[in-house]
């Protein structure tokens, strides 16, 4: 009965969430400054994002599990699963589809007059490849809306062979999980990345189910959580990388939610609910704001050195706020983007 509670209680906009979701996707856009060389001189940056790359995916993935369950009802079954498969369809890929081919046409067109980082050229090969290697192609940034819509229609077929309880779906995703550790996974359809990534998103669905104690276990022990947070980055001293990068994201999970909603500030507290509300759209447009950016700063001076002082904030705030401010001032008046963008 408490679970029916829980669940029920979710299907209201959770501002825990929201909180998170602003964490997650700015962690995303602190990671995307920088594509390819970092600037010279500034191994800080280098550092700062190998260690947000060990658990920032797997938050986000966390949270869209959780978003995934708190927003399907428990005792769907297969029933409607049609309807849904071209929901979550009509949701994900068309916004995929636009922005890859943006990225992709954007890069070719664009590098014959400024800078572009990992520049493509305009044959089929790496406009196919988007589609079926989406880990390694010229829209890499996207892969995760991929792989998203992946899971949403795995993970309903999982429920209904287990009548619904996440528990045995969370076992099946830890084997796929670990599949890693012995076998090289093809990089087709993303299915390296579908397995790495199936373990948090199942973490997503129990955390729902038992939410009520999840929340109360986290808001009485924060401090303990960033403790074991930070002690899990030894990991990477004496453990394989995919079994280092798995301690960091279990033990991110507590953390950074509790992070996230320890902003007492209302003015804090409304810019990470704003970047919770955009999170898709800021993930969708992020690089492309970024490069651009990067790509009219290069014309004026270099990155190296001191002047990433100047560049790292211009390109952060490039990727979490043009995506905000293009979608309000023109995506927002076209109702087919609007809905693809957001």
């Amino acid at each position: 009965m408490a679970m029916t509670a829980d669940r029920h209680a979710t299907r209201e906009r959770l501002s825990d969430i929201d909180l998170a979701k602003g964490v997650a996707i700015f962690l995303v856009v602190l990671g995307h400054v920088v594509a390819r060389e970092p600037p010279v001189g500034n191994e800080w940056y280098v550092g700062l994002k190998f260690a947000v790359y060990q658990f920032h995916m797997p938050f986000f993935m966390f949270l869209s599990g959780a978003v995934f369950r708190a927003t399907r009802p428990a005792a769907a079954g297969l029933r409607g699963y049609g309807p849904f498969v071209l929901g979550r369809l009509r949701r994900l890929a068309p916004g995929f589809a636009l922005f890859a081919l943006l990225i992709w046409a954007g890069k070719a067109v664009a590098s014959r007059v400024i800078h572009v980082d990992n520049p493509q050229s305009a044959d089929l090969a790496s406009l196919a490849r988007i589609f079926t290697h989406p880990g390694a192609s010229a829209a890499t940034s996207l892969w995760y809306v991929y792989v998203l819509l992946e899971l949403s229609l795995l993970f309903p077929l999982l429920l209904a062979a287990f009548r619904g309880r996440a528990l045995p779906v969370l076992v099946v995703a830890a084997a796929l999980h670990a599949l890693p550790l012995g076998f090289a996974l093809p990089e087709l359809f993303a299915l390296d990345l579908l397995c790495e990534h199936a373990l948090w998103f199942a973490l997503g669905l129990l955390a729902i189910d038992h939410r009520r104690a999840c929340v109360g276990a986290v808001a009485a022990n924060a401090l303990p959580f960033y403790l074991g947070f930070g002690l899990s980055f030894l990991a990477l001293l004496w453990l394989p990388d995919h079994a280092a990068k798995t301690i960091i994201g279990l033990a991110s999970l507590p953390a950074v939610y509790a992070f996230a909603n320890s902003f007492a500030a209302v003015r804090d507290r409304r810019g990470l609910l704003l970047l919770g509300e955009y999170t898709f759209t800021v993930y969708l447009m992020n690089t492309l704001a970024i490069g651009l950016a990067k790509g009219v700063l290069l014309e004026v001076l270099p990155w190296d050195h001191a002047n990433f002082a100047l560049y790292f904030p211009l390109l952060l705030a490039a990727g979490l706020l043009g995506p905000i401010a293009l979608h309000r001032a023109v995506l927002s008046r076209q109702p087919l983007l609007a809905r693809i963008t957001k």
